[in-house]
């Protein structure tokens, strides 16, 4: 699959006070390569707004939610979120 970043999520990044980028990209291709990996202890959200929500564990501080769209084979990276600011956005949704 291939995968595109949202503004959102390239916003995210600008805002981090710590450097995880080599963790993100480690993510982002075991993603890409096997996303049932189990160290990307990979979610699905339950969400009214968004069926295809997932989120999987960048570290013990960050999660990336995602959206998959099986029609055109794409994994869309939605956002980089605390773990704190993960846990309420997925209990608004």
């Amino acid at each position: 699959m291939n995968i595109k970043l949202s503004n959102l999520y390239l916003r995210d990044i600008k805002k981090l006070k710590v450097d995880i980028n080599t963790q993100l990209k480690k993510c982002l291709e075991l993603l890409q390569d096997n996303p049932t990996h189990p160290s990307l202890h990979n979610k699905h959200i339950q969400c009214k707004r968004e069926k295809n929500l997932y989120s999987i564990r960048v570290n013990k501080q960050f999660r990336v939610l995602y959206i998959i769209y099986k029609d055109k084979d794409e994994i869309s990276i939605y956002r980089l979120l605390s773990h704190d600011k993960y846990d309420r956005l997925t209990n608004e949704c």
